[in-house]
């Protein structure tokens, strides 16, 4: 059985399909796994390129279930924090607190005139941390008595479903009386404004059931504890292997074609790898569905972004977290004109950052990608001077804000969106998916397709949302589904 991708969803798909019997290989296009989970090292410093934090960290929410068939948490260190992020905007700041009480206190000091609408979200946050969400089967499995009794088992999820999915963040945002709130309530998920409330209340509901911790060490460590699984329950990874054909036989996926000519056979292929690459060019185009078709045509993805990381020679103790702050100055890049970063501080991980150093890790999310694809392809000159340019207004913005900043820079390291298509083929430089959008919220991308048997899509493109426990969840749901096609009790043990 071959699996195109070494990411953490091909790493979980692999594990689930061992634990049943199968023997499974890993193809992985890069010199390592992880895909968008990982880390990078620069001079003594460690740069995370995803882990934000792990919902289902803490056996508070049902997801932690979920996660313990694949994660030995003993090998995993699991840090809190009491603070999702501090935005800063205007003169004044929002501590966004992981807990719906202190949270709902800090809003109201920011807009006391606002207490509707803040007691309705905070209150949807305290009802979202006591929602389970199921994960047992995949819905394709369902059985007519499953689907029958799904409503009256999830009845208060979908309630919640309902009421939330189709308001975005921006809609809600409108609601508050206090124009500051409004804005900064909008930086809670920093230019996501588009996505729906239900995904804001449901994550801001497990951090505050606190099962929304990070795992110390991050990407890196994170992919190791998953690869050590699947390599301890006896899979195989090959390392530069670009898959760019899935051989078909009597409508069946009968192996693959890598770029450098090797070939794989197999009686089942599975791909995490970027969908539309799967789809449109390993696959040639020819088993897309009509609704397949049309989620392409309408659904948004998380806009791409740019990570400048820096080593600094210096603490930050008392800083928050993460922050979002205005630039000094905005920046134009392509269409899109910043002006706002996130900033993650990384001083809660000392295996990030030399003793009495400090990893900072600043995000601007761009919706045009293309402008900094087409600049690397067309014009390396200018695409370098356009990097160095990014860094230096952010530099000049964390000195403004922290102070002691730009002489103490040790490391900058600038990874655009063309980074992230160039190491991972991502569509659209999109380092999580599909967004969890009114239109996309609790929906699937379907993982068969109509004329292949013996093919399945798993990975974060899967499932609008994407991340870690995701994509873990994907995956298990892709097994399932094969050890039902093949008459096999799914287990996982």
């Amino acid at each position: 059985m071959t699996i195109i991708g070494g990411g953490i969803g091909g790493l979980s798909a692999g594990c689930y399909l061992q634990m049943n019997g199968y023997d499974t290989r890993v193809l992985e296009m890069g010199h390592m796994c992880g895909g968008v989970c990982v880390s990078w090292k620069r001079r003594g410093y460690v740069f995370d390129g995803a882990t934000n934090w792990l919902p289902g960290s803490a056996d508070t929410i049902n997801l932690h279930t979920l996660l313990a068939e694949l994660i030995d948490f003993s090998k995993l260190k699991i840090k809190y924090s009491d603070i999702f992020i501090r935005v800063e905007h205007d003169g004044g700041y929002f501590n966004v607190y992981n807990g719906a009480r202190k949270l709902r206190d800090e809003m109201m000091r920011i807009a006391p005139e606002d207490r509707g609408p803040i007691e309705e979200f905070t209150n949807a946050i305290t009802a979202a941390a006591k929602l389970p969400i199921p994960f047992e089967k995949p819905p394709e499995a369902y059985s007519i008595a499953d689907f029958l009794a799904f409503p009256f088992k999830n009845y208060r999820l979908i309630r919640f479903l309902m009421k939330w999915r189709g308001m975005t963040i921006g809609d809600y945002a409108r609601r508050f009386r206090n124009p500051r709130m409004r804005e900064m309530f909008l930086q809670i998920f920093p230019h996501h404004e588009f996505f729906s409330m239900f995904a804001l209340c449901i994550a801001l509901g497990w951090m505050s059931a606190r099962s929304d911790g990070y795992p110390l060490g991050g990407s890196a460590r994170f992919t190791e504890v998953i690869l050590e699984r699947y390599r301890e329950l006896g899979g195989v990874v090959d390392l530069n292997k670009r898959v760019t054909e899935v051989l078909v036989h009597d409508g069946a996926a009968r192996g693959v074609v890598c770029a450098d000519g090797s070939r794989y056979d197999a009686d089942v292929v599975v791909s995490s790898a970027d969908v539309r690459e799967t789809l449109m060019e390993i696959l040639g185009g020819r088993y897309i569905d009509a609704r397949t078709r049309r989620q392409f045509e309408n659904w948004d993805v998380y806009p791409s972004l740019l990570q400048i990381s820096l080593g600094v020679a210096r603490t930050f103790e008392g800083e928050a977290p993460k922050l979002n702050i205005p630039l000094c100055r905005p920046i134009r890049m392509g269409e899109f004109e910043a002006r706002d970063i996130m900033v993650r501080v990384c001083n809660f991980d000392p295996s990030l950052s030399p003793p009495g150093k400090t990893s900072l890790v600043v995000h601007i999310r761009t919706p045009d990608y293309a402008y900094w694809c087409d600049l690397r392809e067309n014009n390396t000159r200018r695409y370098r001077a356009e990097k160095e340019s990014v860094a230096d207004t952010v530099i000049d913005t964390l000195e403004r804000r922290f102070g002691r900043v730009k002489n103490k820079v040790e490391v900058c390291d600038v990874a655009t969106p063309a980074t992230f298509v160039r190491y991972t083929n991502i569509w659209k430089g999109s380092y999580q998916g599909w967004a969890p959008t009114p239109r996309a919220v609790g929906r699937t991308l379907t993982k068969t397709f109509p004329g292949l048997k013996d093919f399945y899509l798993a990975g974060m493109w899967a499932w609008p949302g994407g991340g870690l426990t995701g994509v873990i969840r994907l995956a298990r749901d892709v097994a399932y589904l094969i050890c039902r096609a093949d008459n096999r009790q799914f287990t996982t043990t």
